[in-house]
């Protein structure tokens, strides 16, 4: 058996037959392996970016892979380049990692290092990018806390178009031995000048290898190989592997017995031109780009270059790198469903597929025919592309939830050979996404053949045979049978107007035919703020602490704890019933797999089998860490599995059998929950206070806002070890005191014996608040029982189906209004659905803020608890302040839209001006920088002017009040030797640069240098019994406890000052040491702080979108936010605040829609391929962020205010925009403005396209 070789950032490393498994990936060997934890991870199937290498092969470009994609088997010979390898703090840092922290790109910072080598990547493959091209390229990629702009700013820096060019460095460039000038391998005169490398001998030969798991790897250097393995180990269990991303897609449970890399097979490799373009089937998808582009300028394949545009919406760089055109082709032979892009180009202009089987047998087949063949010990040799005169004309669309970086919902293809006066000889019609059996609209073509392409009568007889030809199945998650056929319909019309010659056109309908995402241009960003130098560092821009180790991979999160001696790894096993009842469990076939160590179950915890302690002062209730018998919810935990290793932890877990009775359907949404008695509380009332008597009109009706996926980037991460006095937990939390308390009562373990530390969090946005606590038990009790050290990731699936989200919540009322739309009365019942039970109440916050900025003296409020069977849903940024805002916003514009009035007015004639009278002014300002009355213009005369597609411009209003949140200890030291700093805090750096505005008060009191102070990682000896960080509060918190500490000091500090004059920093510090005064302060802030130094916070937004009417896609064309935060302490780390809270509730209101199976009551939208949140071209063209000038708050707190939660609920403005322009678009339908409509949850591309209530007898070309 042989060993297969490759580098990491220039060191040789080796694997032998019978070391690793087959299931080892790239990430999980650099990881866990060679300790290089630079390199993250979140979903384990190249849908996130944070795993990012470099790779190169001996021959060709550096180019960007996701390490979660490649076993380790299949990188042989290959030089890979990690974060720790790019540049690090004893090498010096390189440009990219230094410019992300300069422009403030990192705020978590657990995505930097991906986002690092994939620009990495790009600069490597093309040194030459302008700044649409860098935005447009990084689709790879999500970040959940930035909103984007500061990364793409700092990229689009070092474009070749950029005014902030900065040029590539010395140490970047390899020189040529030979020449003195940068070395180019691929186009080189002097290559036979260089010495033969060990790598371009790589592929002479077959390597085969049996690995650890007992399976088969080879890596074959002709087909021959291919058979003769096939031969020798049979066809029962095999697969051919290139870049293996089908994982991605269809994740693989099991590999097979044998697998086959082909990489090294140059036979399948490249293209050709007889009469057709021949393209090999191993060509991958990134080559395929360039195949396209290089033979589109040849005549008679023209329409090679929509191919290409096609192609680049299909998936994302790094796994175009490695996935092939017959890996594609597979997938969707194997998942018929799958709406695989590269079968439907193929499909649309009658392309032909070369097999080969055994001795060389080859056979031609078309993709109709493909899907029927049996494809064991069959390979996909080549795709054969036809040539096509002028006579054809094609049309390709690519519809997505999103704008990029997502699998069709409906894919299509035309073909159309048109002769005198666009006489259809013969057609094609393709479609993906409908049905695993309908691909191609035969019916439709023969009816077109003969007529007259571009007239309304044929376009109508030619929809309507269409609509009763095309079979369109359920598919969930997949949007609806009625979206997915309407848009199949639209999508047809689309292509006939994309084609339609000018003269024949109605001008109405020419923007129908543009592809809405295509035309987008390069974004940017303004932020407009004042500072004030003279109370430098306070106030003072400046770039986050932690920034560029973030960006270096140098900044350690709680995985990134090195692999301890007799390490172990658990994962939940959990219920796989909605509803119902535990009849038996039974580990055994799990417990007899070799390197599975032990189950526990509930039985096995000795003490409260509750992650909710009841005696604690936030949990009435009691949740179970593992459930005893009654299951409440699909997939609650109810063990937990032991074993050597992660992945053996997670399969073993599958292994377990559950028998259960009684089981029920559950119900799942708030709106059924509320009409049974049973499953609805009161929590309480706010009664009007005054009633009006002119009624002109009564509105009655309701609203439904849905969950949201927390969707960190870091999953919920554990690692204990046992100690001297019990054991030491490392874990990521933002409220590590109900870790420190659910421990002690589960374990019946004194809190004494638990140290916690965290030292920061990647990503949380609420779900580790609480929801944690259950994994960190479970992970303690392991310690416990084994005395050996657990290691407990809980993964993103398991994550999005076992925890909570954001509380739904639903309204209904009674509404009357006068002629102004002034508010007479309203009657008002809003319910938050909690999920399986009624813990925390988050009710409180609602009661704060559910009439918004607008006069409550006529809302009668009751405000109720419902229940679901789901996980018990949590916090998550703005709950309960986004819900009362977002409601009152509904309510304003149902009101202007059923009395025809602005919806401005609307707002200010029912504004409470006692309390929000500063949204007034602010409205004013904004209304002037943004220039609205203008774009009002713009935007109405454009919707006059265009059918097809139609925009919104609205602003939205909000007053969120700060919650009263607090209990928290801060420990400042000053070492008398050199007179630095360190603080301990009871807050959580997750982002939001708690610790650089910590450091920026210390520096402004002590007036030393920031550099000189230093804070801790969190620790429940230092500070112990904390509160959450949460609630945008956490950084004013801690920043007056900073406060506090500094004042105690300098008071003491006092009578030495005084004493020696001029002296420096370090001299005072050091003569107080000598004589004798504490050099160490201790500070607390609690509730009444809070409640001391409340306020609101006023925000006024302006959005403005465009929607296509034909598909449901949008785009956001410009959003203006204000915001008064104060005086900011950092204002360039606030506005990444705004900005990163504001793109999280874009995803809220436009994609991110939950999708449950109504009878198991499973998540089914539970990772990035079937859950969309915003990515790189999602984010606003133009974004433009205000801070209202002198704004202030109190002294005491440095007039700063909390910032990140507000812009979050300023986004319900993109759905009232988005209302807008489907208003417009249903008035095209005869259906008047008045006329409301609901709009339960996100505004997705379905949502959209059912609103726009658009009828097809309206397709017409003139």
């Amino acid at each position: 058996m042989d060993t297969i070789w490759f580098k990491v950032n220039g060191v040789r490393y080796t694997v032998k037959s019978g070391e690793v498994n087959s299931d080892l990936t790239l990430l999980d060997y650099l990881r866990n392996h060679l300790e290089l934890r630079g390199t993250k991870y979140m979903c384990r199937e190249a849908g996130c970016g944070s795993c990012m290498v470099t790779v190169k092969q001996s021959k060709g470009q550096p180019y960007a892979v996701n390490s979660c994609m490649l076993t380790v088997v299949s990188c042989h010979g290959l030089n890979i380049t990690t974060i720790e390898g790019l540049g690090n703090r004893h090498t010096g840092y390189h440009p990219l990692q230094t410019t992300l922290a300069k422009y403030n790109g990192s705020q978590c910072g657990y995505c930097s290092p991906g986002w690092i080598m994939s620009m990495h990547s790009l600069q490597e493959s093309n040194p030459n990018l302008t700044q649409l091209e860098i935005e447009q390229s990084l689709g790879s990629n999500i970040c959940r806390c930035t909103g984007y702009r500061p990364i793409f700013d700092a990229f689009k820096s070092l474009a070749v178009d950029s005014v902030d060019k900065n040029l590539q460095d010395i140490e970047d460039l390899k020189i040529c031995e030979k020449t003195g000038n940068k070395c180019d391998e691929q186009h080189c005169d002097d290559s036979d000048w260089c010495i033969v490398k060990e790598d371009d001998l790589l592929n002479t030969r077959m390597i085969q290898m049996k690995l650890k798991d007992g399976k088969y790897w080879y890596k074959v250097t002709c087909i021959k190989n291919i058979f003769d393995i096939l031969d020798d180990k049979g066809e029962d269990s095999y697969m051919l592997v290139a870049g293996n991303t089908a994982r991605g897609a269809y994740p693989i449970e099991e590999f097979p017995r044998v697998m086959i890399d082909i990489n090294a097979v140059p036979e399948l490799k490249g293209y050709k031109i007889d009469q057709n373009l021949i393209i090999y089937g191993g060509v991958t998808l990134t080559e395929l780009l360039d195949i396209f582009k290089r033979i589109a300028a040849q005549e008679y394949f023209a329409y090679l270059t929509k191919f290409y545009d096609h192609l680049r919406k299909v998936a994302h760089i790094p796994v175009r790198n490695i996935g092939t055109i017959a890996g594609n082709l597979m997938i969707k032979h194997k998942h018929n469903f799958f709406a695989s892009d590269i079968y439907l180009l193929l499909q649309t202009v009658g392309a032909q597929l070369t097999l080969v089987r055994r001795h060389s047998r080859t056979k031609t087949v078309t993709m109709e025919e493909f899907l029927k063949i049996d494809m064991k010990g069959v390979i996909i040799l080549n795709v054969m592309l036809p040539p096509l005169s002028c006579e054809y004309q094609v049309a390709t669309f690519k519809v997505m939830p999103r704008s990029t970086s997502y699998h069709s919902i409906v894919n299509a293809g035309f073909l159309y050979q048109l002769h005198n006066q666009n006489k259809v000889i013969c057609s094609r019609i393709a479609f993906g996404g409908l049905s695993p059996s309908f691909t191609r609209a035969s019916k439709t073509e023969r009816f077109l053949t003969g007529k007259q392409l571009f007239t309304n009568d044929t376009l109508q007889s030619a929809v309507k045979v269409l609509n009763e030809e095309i079979v369109v199945e359920e598919n969930p998650p997949e949007p609806s049978v009625e979206y997915r056929r309407k848009l199949a319909l639209g999508l047809f019309y689309k292509g006939l107007l994309s084609l339609c010659p000018d003269n024949l056109l109605n001008a109405r309908y020419k923007t129908g035919a543009i592809k809405i995402h295509d035309t987008r241009p390069v974004s940017k960003g303004v932020q407009y703020f004042e500072t004030d130098p003279s109370t430098y560092p306070l106030n003072q821009p400046i770039q986050k602490v932690e920034a560029l180790i973030q960006c270096a991979g140098e900044a350690h999160y709680t995985d990134d704890l090195p692999s301890l001696p007799n390490e172990v790894h658990a994962a939940f096993v959990v219920t796989t019933i909605g509803v119902g009842e535990i009849v038996s469990i039974d580990a055994s076939k799990a417990l007899s797999q070799p390197g599975v160590v032990a189950f526990y179950t509930a039985k096995d915890i000795p003490g409260h089998n509750s992650f909710t302690p009841t005696n604690g002062r936030n949990f009435p209730v009691d949740e179970e860490i593992f459930c005893e018998k009654q299951v409440k919810y699909f997939n609650q935990p109810l063990g937990v599995i032991v074993a050597e290793t992660h992945a053996l932890a997670e399969k073993a877990a599958k292994m377990v059998k559950v028998q259960y009775k009684n089981i029920r359907k559950p119900v799942l949404d708030v709106k059924e929950a509320i009409k049974d008695p049973n499953r609805v509380s009161f929590y309480a009332s706010d009664d009007a206070t005054d009633v009006g008597k002119d009624v002109q009109k009564v509105i009655k009706g309701g609203v439904t806002i849905y969950a949201q996926n927390h969707f960190c980037i870091e999953n919920i991460p554990c690692v204990i070890r046992p100690t001297e006095e019990g054991i030491k937990v490392y874990t990521s939390s933002q409220y590590v005191d109900s870790i420190h308390v659910g421990m002690s009562k589960a374990l019946n373990v004194d809190q004494s014996s638990i140290d916690i530390y965290v030292r920061r969090v990647g990503g949380s946005y609420g779900l580790k608040l609480t929801r944690n606590v259950q994994a960190a038990i479970a992970c303690a009790l392991v310690v416990l029982k084994l005395n050996r050290t657990c290691r407990f990731i809980q993964s993103l699936t398991s994550t999005t189906r076992s925890l909570g989200k954001k509380l739904p919540s639903t309204t209904n009322y009674e509404i009357a209004v006068n002629n102004s739309g002034v508010i007479q009365y309203i009657n008002y019942n809003l319910y938050m659905d909690n999920g399986h039970t009624v813990n925390f109440k988050f009710n409180f916050l609602i009661m704060s803020s559910y009439n918004n900025c607008y006069d409550k003296s006529r809302w009668n409020l009751r405000c109720y608890n419902a229940t679901t069977d789901v996980p018990k849903n949590d916090w998550l940024r703005a709950i309960g302040a986004l819900d009362g805002i977002a409601h009152a916003e509904l309510i304003m514009e149902r009101i202007s839209y059923e009395l025809a009035l602005d919806p401005i007015q609307v707002r200010l004639n029912n504004l409470d001006r006692q309390t929000s009278g500063a949204i007034e002014d602010m409205y004013d300002t904004l209304k002037s920088q943004a220039k609205y009355d203008d774009r009002r213009l713009v935007v109405d005369n454009y919707n006059k002017q265009n059918r097809w597609k139609k925009r919104g411009l609205r602003f939205s209003f909000t007053r969120w009040p700060l919650p009263a949140l607090g209990y928290n200890n801060v420990l400042l030291s000053i070492y008398h030797g050199d007179g630095s700093v360190a603080i301990a805090h009871g807050g959580i750096e997750m982002g939001q640069g708690i610790n650089t505005k910590v450091i920026q008060v210390c520096a402004y009191y002590f007036k030393i240098p920031l550099s000189k102070i230093k804070v801790k990682g969190y620790d429940t000896m230092s500070t112990p019994n904390s509160a959450e960080t949460a609630g945008s509060i956490g950084s004013q918190n801690i920043a007056l406890g900073v406060s506090r500490c500094c004042e105690t000091i300098l008071e003491r500090l006092k009578p030495i000052r005084n004493k020696m004059g001029d002296a420096t920093w370090e001299q005072i510090v050091e003569a107080a040491h000598t004589a004798g005064i504490d050099l160490q302060a201790q500070s607390f802030v609690n509730t009444s702080d809070a409640t001391k130094y409340s306020y609101n916070v006023f925000g006024v937004a302006l959005a403005e979108v465009e929607i296509d009417v034909l598909t449901g896609e949008s785009e956001l064309i410009r959003v203006d936010v204000m915001e008064n935060v104060g005086k900011s302490i950092s204002p360039e780390i606030d506005v990444g605040q705004v900005e990163g809270g504001f793109m999280m509730g874009v995803g809220y209101w436009t994609s991110e829609r939950l999708v449950y199976d109504k009878n198991t009551g499973e998540l089914l939208t539970n990772r990035t391929w079937n859950y969309a949140v915003p990515m790189n071209t999602d984010i606003p063209q133009d974004f433009r962020v205000y801070f209202k000038k002198n704004s202030y708050s109190y002294a005491a707190i440095h007039g700063a205010k909390a910032v990140g939660e507000p812009p979050m609920c300023m986004s319900v403005v993109v759905a009232l925009a988005i209302r807008e322009a489907i208003s417009e678009a249903r008035k095209e339908s005869g259906i008047p403005t008045t006329q409301w409509f609901n709009i339960d949850g996100p505004s997705t591309v379905e949502v959209i396209g059912l609103s726009t209530e658009t009828k097809v007898s309206d397709f017409k070309f003139n």
